[in-house]
């Protein structure tokens, strides 16, 4: 089998809290192919606080002495992670230097075989695309639109790769129309899918749950609806639990005040988990939360945790984002409610466990939304792109049409 020598520019750090859908990219194109990921080129603006600093020192650790093998999220065989040294602003007086930076840290892709393929999570390329035989730009959000990001580098991104790339991939409805609007012509609809496999064996029987519902993600005040999680945190007690597992966005706009608040309601935060210690989590639990607010961000967010909540056997209450609502078109498992008091009663009478038959039946409906059947047709795109054969998957099934297809 011939391997194309893949460049992938991501949003995140390689070793960030919790696993995003670059990650599980990655790992599904190394399969078959040489895969190199650039970590974050740092599209939002920097805070001079603890969080950001400690970013900064473990970057530059990265990029000078080397990176820690010790981390807990492993590299792939055929992936090799790139921690570049950037400016972490992308305007004119910063092009020049930090497209010479970017070029030597990719060098070794650069310079290989050929075909060479770019994929791309960051409309911010640096002109990598012309290296490139063919270029994926990947969006899993509307970029532009979450506070802090230089929303005017991610529109002339996008303009640009409108020209380059041959195929878009979009997570959502919404961001599918946001790509055709900035003048993409091929753009393919793919939704946020998860590990799936990892959450159904950790699914336990109704008589092995407890009266719980999670929340498993970032703790931002930009996504969560915190007066909702107010009003459920209350009418929770003494009937159940609200769990709380991620990371809590820090700084300036963080969520160290709501958190603090909500556990004073009786809220429990369990810290960034494992992905095998919060399926565990999952697994005992009977409901699932997407609590977001309602803002041009979360319109075209595509959450993966329904999957994870679905395949771990729990019911799924959200507000009506509309990737989960049409999501719940296709399944009896999945209750969008809103206003806020609509949202408690749903989330109330959802907590008992039901029966072992409800439970498994959310289970085998979450199987053909995982990386399984994912990772092979991502692996298809990339072979019809750089014109070499996928290696045939053992045992996966072909992708549903609500996660395949626009």
């Amino acid at each position: 089998m011939t391997t194309t020598p893949i460049l992938v520019l991501g949003t995140a750090e390689w070793s960030s809290p919790i696993a995003t859908n670059q990650h599980y990219v990655v790992r599904e194109l190394a399969r078959d192919h040489s895969v190199q990921f650039v970590e974050s080129l740092g599209l939002r603006r920097v805070r001079l606080d603890a969080k950001d600093l400690r970013r900064i020192v473990r970057r530059l650790r990265n990029s000078v002495g080397g990176r820690d093998t010790t981390a807990y999220r492993p590299v792939p065989e055929r992936a090799t992670v790139i921690s570049p040294l950037v400016v972490p602003l992308h305007r004119a007086p910063t092009r020049v230097p930090n497209r010479m930076l970017l070029e030597r840290a990719v060098a070794q892709w650069r310079h290989g075989d050929r075909p060479r393929l770019l994929w791309t999570f960051t409309p911010v390329t640096y002109g990598l695309e012309r290296h490139a035989d063919a270029t994926v730009y990947h969006c899993v959000d509307i970029l532009g639109a979450f506070p802090g990001i230089d929303a005017k580098a991610v529109a002339a991104g996008e303009r640009n790769l409108a020209t380059k790339a041959r195929v878009a991939i979009a997570t959502s409805a919404a961001v599918a129309v946001h790509l055709d609007r900035m003048g993409f012509t091929d753009v393919l609809t793919l939704p946020n899918v998860a590990d799936v496999d990892v959450f159904s064996a950790a699914a336990r029987p109704a008589a092995q749950r407890r009266p719980a519902a999670v929340f498993a993600g970032n703790l931002s005040p930009h996504k969560l609806d915190f007066p909702l999680l107010r009003a459920l945190a209350e009418a929770l007690r003494g009937q159940g639990e609200l769990l709380l597992a991620g990371p809590v966005a820090a700084g300036g706009g963080g969520f160290d005040r709501e958190l603090a608040e909500l556990e004073a309601l009786g809220a429990r935060h369990l810290g960034v988990l494992p992905l095998d210690e919060l399926a565990t989590v999952l697994g005992e639990c009977t409901v699932g939360l997407v609590p977001y607010a309602a803002n041009a961000y979360t319109a075209g967010v595509s959450p993966l945790k329904c999957y994870e909540y679905l395949s771990a056997g729990l019911r799924v209450v959200s507000t009506p984002i509309p990737e989960v609502a049409r999501a719940a078109a296709g399944t009896g498992s999945i209750d969008v409610a809103d206003p806020v008091d609509d949202f408690v009663a749903t989330v109330l009478k959802a907590l008992p466990p039901g029966s072992d038959a409800d439970i498994q039946g959310r289970v085998d409906g979450a199987r053909p939304f995982g990386w399984a059947h994912r990772g092979q047709r991502l692996r298809e795109i990339a072979a019809g792109l750089s014109g070499s054969a996928p290696r045939k998957a053992s045992g996966t099934q072909g992708e549903s049409d609500g996660s395949s297809r626009a």
